[in-house]
């Protein structure tokens, strides 16, 4: 399954995008993670500044692409593709990075909060339960992406941030 969705990202990312949104992609269902879309600086709990990202919605308003870069090497570079499935009827995301990692995920729209849930091979080799969580919070979007190497029972934070607009130029 993890290889068709990467076939349909592929294919999906080498459409050229367009301004209309496609009819196909205008149920609710669809505009459930629009609250991600946009320009941001990511700041962690203490205010330091962790990086930018820029997410855009591409191919006609149905897929979101997101551009990180972080704030010097420990924060990294990526980006991600995210999309929703009519199919399984659930939210699918896929980052990818300079480091050489791969991570799909999926989900779905959960009370207040976008939840994707998935396993990971970690560096050294073993898999990882990882979660992440995008909510919505009065001036931005708090994100956090965490793992788990005993199936839940506890959690690392791998990542997490503050996302305040900006009107910065995220270079590519």
């Amino acid at each position: 399954m993890i290889r068709q969705l990467l076939i349909a990202l592929v294919m999906l990312a080498g459409v050229p995008a367009h301004s209309a949104e496609n009819p196909a992609c205008s149920a609710a269902e669809f505009k459930q993670f629009d609250f991600w879309a946009g320009n941001w600086e990511a700041f962690d709990r203490d205010g330091k500044l962790l990086g930018h990202t820029l997410i855009e919605k591409i191919e006609q308003g149905c897929v979101l692409q997101e551009w990180w870069r972080g704030n010097g090497a420990e924060n990294g570079a990526g980006t991600s593709l995210s999309m929703y499935d009519r199919k399984h009827k659930l939210w699918r995301h896929v980052w990818t990075s300079a480091r050489g990692n791969f991570a799909p995920i999926d989900g779905g729209w959960q009370g207040d909060r976008m939840l994707m849930t998935g396993y990971f091979i970690n560096d050294k080799g073993e898999r990882e339960f990882h979660r992440t969580v995008w909510q919505p919070v009065p001036g931005g979007v708090h994100h956090v992406w965490d793992a788990s190497s005993d199936g839940g029972a506890t959690w690392t934070v791998l990542h997490e941030a503050w996302l305040r607009r900006t009107d910065k130029v995220l270079v590519k």
